[in-house]
């Protein structure tokens, strides 16, 4: 196999591990919240005439907590953490405790893009910048035996899971799978750095819709394969093995609770038959690595494809991308157009959105407006939505238009991916102004980008 073991450490270095600084900067948002919890507890409180304890442990869950969370151009980042009450601090229902925390972020909420929201397995709060953390609500007891038992607030209700388990879990398949000892020449730990390039490999496309953190980890630790030497053997190995698995099966189980699957909701066996699918593509791409006549050009042209990433081009391809980014159609006049965001069409705008800067949540109303135009009236605007990914094909969203629309334009998030709004002034058929506004949209939770009314 051609050898990229040392540009594949670059890059992993360089691009995909995410930084202390970084780190440090969510820690800080995750600290941030749990103040406005405490103060909204209180409020909530006060309100009612009674005391709402907060917390008595919190505890760094997910790819955070798992040292598996890569970096993201568009701070596409999400942090998990558990939130554990004594029993009797929460209501007994489950989705009531959930909605409890809620309305405690509600009381101190500032700069989210959107109202914190109890989903059906944590309460999540987002930021404009492209951040959102989950908070799981878990209550805790002791039995008779001196036994403390965890409970997680989940859909189902009140489940027992034991919250720091996955990590533990996750730390011990990093030590006990990664090559060790003094033959080995590879960094210690590998299997965290194939899981962190297999997680790069399902975010780097937008339009994707791939397995979440959880259902990636397991299948990686199930069919990794370790090698002593290099990296990229490694996860070309891995890549080819999981290939197999998901052709044998698509379905996915706990690997912390082997009487739970990870696949048993209809979203996830899809995200995990697109997986299989975009992988019989990478074994394509990648198996040009393993001819005897492979030059350096094409093993990096194919690790390209893999990470969709210009750290793997050459320069002269690094400036073409860039000119064709670059390129637009001509128009005799302009039009300008601004994006408002709402918590719902029709409602007040509370912010503005720039395009192509940052992730919108799913759920989120847009605004659309025709700011100023040099074209001389009379004139007709045509609205034009543009969708991509796996969620809006399935949904038979990928595109549509509205002509005569008017200066204003609603619409709202709604499919993973990178989605355009464009708005054209024309006359008599012919386009005389023309602009786009983009907009990347990622959430976890499927509510239904710009989908057609």
């Amino acid at each position: 196999m051609y050898d990229l073991s040392k540009e594949l450490g670059r890059f992993y270095w360089g691009e995909v591990i995410l930084g202390k600084d970084e780190r440090a900067k969510l820690a800080g948002y995750r600290d941030t919240n749990l103040e406005r919890l405490c103060g909204g507890l209180k409020d909530l409180g006060a309100e009612q005439g009674v005391t709402y304890a907060g917390p008595v442990e919190v505890l760094n869950q997910g790819s955070y907590a798992m040292h598996t969370l890569n970096r993201h151009k568009d701070n596409d980042y999400d942090i998990d953490v558990a939130l554990i009450f004594e029993k009797d601090a929460l209501p007994a229902d489950a989705k009531a405790a959930r909605e409890r925390v809620r309305d405690a972020f509600l009381k101190r909420s500032q700069g989210f893009i959107k109202d914190p929201e109890a989903r059906k397995n944590a309460v999540t709060v987002w930021y404009a910048e492209g951040y959102h953390i989950d908070f799981a609500v878990y209550r805790r007891s002791t039995d008779w035996f001196g036994i403390t038992h965890y409970e997680h607030a989940g859909a189902e209700g009140w489940v027992e899971r034991a919250p720091d388990k996955v990590t533990s879990w996750f730390k011990e398949q990093v030590t006990n799978m990664s090559p060790s000892g003094f033959l080995v020449t590879v960094k210690d730990q590998q299997l965290r750095r194939i899981v962190r390039h297999m997680k790069w490999f399902a975010k780097s496309r937008s339009s994707w819709s791939l397995p979440g953190g959880m259902i990636m980890s397991a299948l990686v630790a199930e069919t990794y394969r370790a090698n002593w030497f290099r990296d990229d053997e490694a996860l070309y190995d891995t890549i080819v093995a999981l290939r197999e698995r998901l052709a044998r099966s698509t379905t996915v189980m706990n690997p912390i609770y082997p009487d739970r699957e990870l696949t048993a909701k209809d979203e996830c066996r899809l995200q995990v038959e697109n997986l299989l699918e975009k992988l019989g593509t990478a074994v394509e791409k990648l198996a040009v690595l393993q001819r005897a006549d492979c030059t350096a050009a094409q093993a990096r042209s194919a690790w390209r494809w893999f990470f969709n990433h210009d750290f793997w081009a050459a320069g002269q391809e690094q400036a073409a991308a860039k000119a064709d980014a670059s390129r637009a159609v001509a128009r005799p006049f302009t039009v300008d157009i601004t994006c408002g965001l709402a918590k719902r069409e029709g409602a007040p705008v509370y912010g503005t959105h720039r395009s192509g800067v940052g992730v919108l949540p799913k759920g989120v109303a847009l605004r659309f407006t025709v700011a100023n135009t040099n074209v001389p009236p009379p004139y007709s605007i045509r609205w034009i939505v543009q969708n991509e990914g796996d969620e809006a094909r399935a949904a038979g969203q990928m595109d549509w238009q509205q002509d005569n629309g008017g200066v204003e334009r609603w619409t709202n998030t709604a499919y993973r991916g990178d989605h355009s709004m464009v708005c054209q002034i024309h006359r008599g058929g012919v386009v005389l102004a023309e602009t786009m506004h983009r907009v990347r949209i990622r959430d976890e939770a499927r509510r239904g980008f710009f989908r057609r009314r």
